[in-house]
């Protein structure tokens, strides 16, 4: 559950309107069926807890709220504050009723290491997409030197000391109207989705390539400004599991664009795997 504006609600696919920075308060409510518990298990529900945990695609922060016993009726509820500083991208809630105590002598198949689980729920947030990360403007790319029949185009610099929210930004061709319409209106439907999914991936491809080009210049600092160019490239960089950390050559081009595209998808961008 979601505290939205004073008042609980399921917790959506998306927080429209996230403010960077904006702390959100959640709540995760079970209920266990006491005797079925029991008998399907062979544990005491006061042998598990309830947890909660968090993980950000882009800050690759996780955390975790303090587990919360189960009360005599199988009830338990988890509260917790989820600190924007350390948010953005796609949220990953976890919740997992797990083993907190050693159950030793209770038979084969019964769970007797701690932190085993037994039940599990993913839930993903969509926090920033592309209006929220970038300023978006839409406009005639025949009346620019972009080509016409493109969709999209992001707005560069190369300038690590740059502000990244100052220099970088999405051009969307008002000639794909499907698009326009679905940046401007958020997802209303799954084939605005997708589009906005691709478009998405298409920026975080981009930048994850970009970054790679600049490897050696962003290695010259350990530490860049605060959002600046540098800092969200390094980071960019710091959360992709690349194994290929150099532009390709061309026979490395198909197993490279295999990795980026893999990589981009672990940061929670474009379309997840259901």
């Amino acid at each position: 559950m979601l505290l939205d504006a004073e008042e609980w609600r399921p917790m959506p696919d998306a927080v429209d309107g996230w403010d960077p920075g904006t702390d959100l308060r959640a709540a995760r409510r079970v209920q266990v069926h006491v005797t079925r518990f029991i008998q399907e298990t062979g544990l005491d529900l006061a042998d598990v807890a309830l947890t909660v945990s968090w993980t950000s695609s882009t800050t690759d922060m996780t955390e975790a709220a303090p587990p919360v016993r189960f009360d005599p009726n199988g009830a338990a509820v988890v509260n917790a504050t989820l600190v924007g500083e350390r948010l953005s991208g796609v949220l990953t809630l976890r919740s997992t009723i797990s083993l907190v105590h050693p159950s030793g002598g209770r038979g084969l198949g019964v769970a007797a290491v701690p932190g085993s689980v037994l039940a599990e729920h993913v839930q993903r947030v969509v926090l920033e997409n592309v209006s929220t990360m970038f300023p978006v403007h839409e406009i005639d790319f025949s009346h620019t030197r972009l080509s016409p029949t493109a969709s999209w185009h992001l707005e560069t610099s190369t300038d690590l000391i740059a502000p990244f929210y100052g220099t970088f930004r999405v051009l969307i061709n008002k000639r794909d109207r499907e698009l326009s319409a679905a940046v401007a209106r958020g997802v209303k439907d799954k084939r605005q989705q997708v589009l906005l999914d691709e478009l998405q991936a298409g920026i975080a491809t981009l930048l994850l390539e970009l970054a790679l080009h600049l490897r050696s210049e962003l290695s010259e600092r350990e530490e860049w400004p605060p959002d600046s160019v540098g800092d969200v490239l390094a980071r960019t960089i710091a959360a992709s599991p690349l194994s290929i950390t150099t532009p390709p050559s061309p026979a490395e081009l198909a197993e490279f664009r295999t990795q980026v595209s893999g990589a981009v998808r672990n940061l929670g961008r474009g379309r997840i795997f259901e």
